[in-house]
């Protein structure tokens, strides 16, 4: 993975251009620091456009962004669904023991006996813990996904590179 989305463009806000952004992040304070945004059309793997920022503000769970030469509403509205993407080497640090969703896709997930169960395909963030979805190899259950929570007692270990999770399976988990 090239680059991480850390933004999407709602709307314009305002009428001198301004731009309202859902964070995809769980440091929208960066948008305070950023020099220039790189935007991206939805799903798409490069830069369309780098733009510099001129000011930074929040309002409630959206950041409110005014880029250089994007000065009018009809300007700010052709910016609507473009994404704000970063790359690897500008991501926040994360504290020890503590991973990107992007650096889990793909993980193999190992039982401690040994048992590779399959794939981690999705993480989802429930509030109280992640639940990370794994896409278990033919055979090993009847069930489309196995859900395992990432809690201490459950992943015991995650090696990114080396590309696994070793978990503790729960009884009744694959049933």
């Amino acid at each position: 993975i090239k680059w991480i989305l850390i933004g999407q463009v709602a709307a314009a806000q305002g009428n001198q251009g301004e731009i309202k952004v859902i964070p995809h992040t769980d440091f929208p304070e960066r948008f305070s620091s950023m020099e220039e945004v790189r935007l991206f059309a939805p799903n798409g793997d490069e830069p369309v456009r780098v733009i510099p920022v001129e000011a930074c503000r929040f309002h409630k769970d959206a950041v409110i962004l005014k880029l250089h030469g994007i000065d009018s509403i009809s300007e700010a509205d052709q910016l609507r669904k473009m994404q704000i993407k970063v790359s690897k080497d500008e991501l926040v640090p994360l504290p020890p023991d503590s991973y990107y969703v992007f650096q889990l896709i793909g993980l193999e997930c190992v039982t401690t006996d040994g048992v590779v169960l399959g794939q981690v395909i999705d993480v989802l963030q429930t509030g109280a813990n992640d639940v990370y979805v794994i896409k278990p190899k033919p055979g090993i259950t009847k069930l489309q996904e196995v859900l395992v929570p990432a809690i201490d007692q459950v992943v015991l270990k995650i090696n990114v590179e080396e590309g696994y999770i070793l978990v503790n399976l729960m009884d009744g988990l694959l049933d």
